[in-house]
């Protein structure tokens, strides 16, 4: 009786393990999870195997390989939360995941890749609420959605912004050199200088560092302790950042090839400048979170403040 009374007193792990909401993880509870794991993998196979080489073959989403092990590191970070906040399935996962199946199979069927990547995060959104519930879902939701920043954009889209962002990076970067006193004219997307003359082409549109840093933005906002305004505000700064990142890159690069020659604007320049055009985006980033007074510690797992 003393004994029964103990360990019911001191909570029987076994006992726990039963409990909903509780943190404790029962073994049928992870081999049923590792069978939808399986068969998810083997429903998307080739979504999967398309994406990774999307990825490899297309500088865009060259970054799409780190969103995968990001994700993996934020879900692990939030797994007590998780476990903590497991409860009665929702029927709305359910929806979810014959909505997600079904965009699968016609996304198939049409030969429209971009769709079926998108149809795998709302299926283990689906999946997640129908198993776990809404409260446990509300816990991963930003790792879950962060997902979709390794999937391609619809190619319109990507082509009228990449225009869009030669257009004004053209005319921003050669209005910033002339103000640095260098002599030149503008033809369209060509810059004519005397040493020669530079073209501004997709990869020079900044696209690739606007999807990237749009990325790192959400992430940076969203591990930062702050009001949601102000992580709101700091995310979509990415954007501007970009901008203007890459018109101080197409001036330097004027700078670069009025001084030493078209070759070495166009060589080792050219290259290490997307660097640099990250690194200074990512130090505006820095400085906008520190205007707006926000703390550098890690606000994964905590409510944001009023």
């Amino acid at each position: 009786m003393m004994a029964e009374r103990s360990r019911r007193n001191t909570g029987d792990p076994k006992r726990r393990d039963e409990r909903p909401g509780g943190a404790g993880v029962n073994p049928r509870v992870i081999a049923a999870t590792l069978a939808v794991v399986a068969l998810v993998v083997t429903v998307y196979h080739q979504t999967l195997v398309t994406l990774w080489r999307t990825w490899d073959s297309n500088p865009n989403y060259s970054h799409g390989y780190l969103i995968p092990p990001v994700v993996a590191f934020l879900l692990w970070h939030e797994r007590k939360r998780f476990l903590d906040a497991r409860g009665r399935g929702a029927p709305m996962g359910l929806v979810l995941i014959a909505l997600a199946l079904v965009g699968h199979i016609l996304s198939i069927r049409a030969g429209v890749f971009m769709t079926q990547g998108y149809s795998l995060v709302i299926l283990l959104f689906g999946l997640s609420l129908f198993f776990y519930g809404g409260r446990a879902t509300r816990a991963v939701w930003f790792p879950l959605a962060y997902l979709v920043f390794m999937l391609p954009m619809p190619p319109y889209l990507m082509n009228v912004i990449a225009f869009r962002l030669k257009v004004f990076a053209a005319r921003a970067g050669s209005g910033t050199a002339v103000r640095l006193g260098i002599p030149l004219a503008r033809s369209g997307m060509t810059i004519h200088i005397p040493a020669g003359s530079l073209r501004i082409a997709d990869p020079c549109s900044g696209l690739r560092s606007l999807i990237a840093l749009v990325a790192l933005g959400a992430l940076f906002a969203y591990m930062t302790r702050g009001s949601l305004w102000k992580r709101l505000a700091l995310f979509a700064s990415a954007v501007p950042l970009a901008v203007l990142a890459n018109v101080v890159r197409i001036s330097v690069l004027c700078v670069v090839a009025n001084v030493w020659g078209i070759d070495a604007a166009l060589g080792f320049f050219h290259d290490f400048s997307g660097l640099l055009l990250f690194m200074i985006a990512f130090v505006g980033l820095v400085v906008v979170r520190k205007l707006l007074r926000m703390d550098s510690g890690a606000a994964v797992g905590e409510e944001a403040s009023a």
